[in-house]
């Protein structure tokens, strides 16, 4: 009986040890993919309150990169469709990044779309 404790032990111990490893990466997958996200958002925002397309690009850009290097992503991305861009129009972001967790390059993808502001004036 003095050493059951020792077979407990060595029998549980891998199967927590993978479940505390399983919930660490699960949480920082989360915490890349939610970081993409805003970051996406944010770009979208400033885009449609800028005062015409190129300063849109410019604004979006900046606001990106300034959200997303809080967050633990390689090689993130924007791509940002403007179209037309009058009031009302409908401006697209596609951003990507890649993500280590666990020894594995995971890449994320986010879309997101927002209207450009009706009550702004333009030139």
């Amino acid at each position: 009986m003095r050493g059951q404790a020792l077979v407990e032990l060595a029998l549980c111990a891998p199967v927590i040890l993978v479940l505390a490893l399983g919930a660490v990466t699960a949480v920082q997958m989360l915490e890349a993919e939610s970081g993409l996200e805003a970051a996406t958002s944010a770009a979208l925002t400033a885009a449609v309150r800028a005062p015409d397309a190129n300063a849109a690009l410019a604004a979006a850009r900046s606001s990106f990169a300034s959200v997303i290097a809080g967050y633990p992503l390689r090689s993130p991305s924007i791509s940002i469709s403007v179209g037309a861009f009058t009031r009302g129009s409908l401006l697209t972001a596609d951003a990507t990044a890649m993500v280590d967790a666990a020894g594995a390059h995971i890449a994320l993808r986010v879309h997101d779309a927002l209207r450009v502001e009706r009550w702004r004036s333009r030139p």
